[in-house]
């Protein structure tokens, strides 16, 4: 793929999805949450047993739709916190701004390829099935790596290659990964692979629930 051509598709890749999530298929991810449990089962990843933000101050949910995982976070997160939300949909902002009104959350519009943050300003980022929407997964991989302090954690959940993920990617639009792709694509973009998560054990036995890794910053 040509500069040129790889500029057309993130072109193209940004008013899709503003677009499309600014319409009728974002005002409906409250409801397909509870219908695939995704809601409810945010709140097993984001806890000491598993994605560990106590200690982090400062703290970014990458594409945070409607604060889904941002609620999350400001309850596990330390008093003294502050999270920093951003979307690339505006009413997926206002969304979540009903969904979680706190006074420790700053709310942001921006693109993941292009963070309007310097670099190592994050203790801890949350990125929830953003990176799918991507042509390309790297200048996203880089970008979240950038904001990220070194050492500092990131968990990223994306769609997976597998029958389930395919039924996903017709329903949301987006692509599928294989695992050991994307392990070798974020190495490659300075993110170490630490340890896999999963909802819950029957999401492990089956291999349901999509990619869900937690990875760190390289020092």
């Amino acid at each position: 793929m040509t500069n040129d051509q790889s500029q057309t598709s993130f072109i193209k890749y940004r008013g899709f999805i503003r677009a499309h999530y600014d319409g009728l298929p974002g005002a409906l991810t409250a409801v397909t949450g509870l219908i695939t449990g995704h809601e409810a089962l945010a709140g097993r990843l984001i806890r000491p047993s598993a994605f560990d933000v106590r200690g982090c101050k400062y703290i970014l949910d990458a594409g945070c739709g409607n604060g889904r995982y941002s609620r999350f976070l400001l309850r596990q997160a330390d008093p003294d916190a502050r999270l920093t939300a951003f979307d690339i949909s505006v009413n997926m902002l206002h969304r979540a701004q009903r969904r979680v009104n706190s006074p420790r959350l700053t709310l942001a519009a921006a693109d993941l390829t292009r963070l309007p943050y310097a670099d190592e300003t994050f203790d801890a980022v949350v990125s929830g099935w953003v990176l799918e929407h991507l042509p390309d997964p790297s200048p996203g991989l880089i970008e979240l790596a950038r904001v990220l302090r070194r050492g500092g954690k990131l968990l990223l959940l994306s769609t997976e290659d597998t029958f389930t993920g395919g039924w996903c990617s017709r329903l949301w639009h987006c692509r599928t990964y294989n695992r050991s792709f994307l392990k070798d694509t974020c190495h490659e973009c300075g993110l170490e692979w630490r340890r896999e998560l999963w909802f819950s054990p029957v999401h492990r036995r089956l291999h349901l629930g999509g990619i869900i890794v937690e990875l760190r910053r390289k020092q």
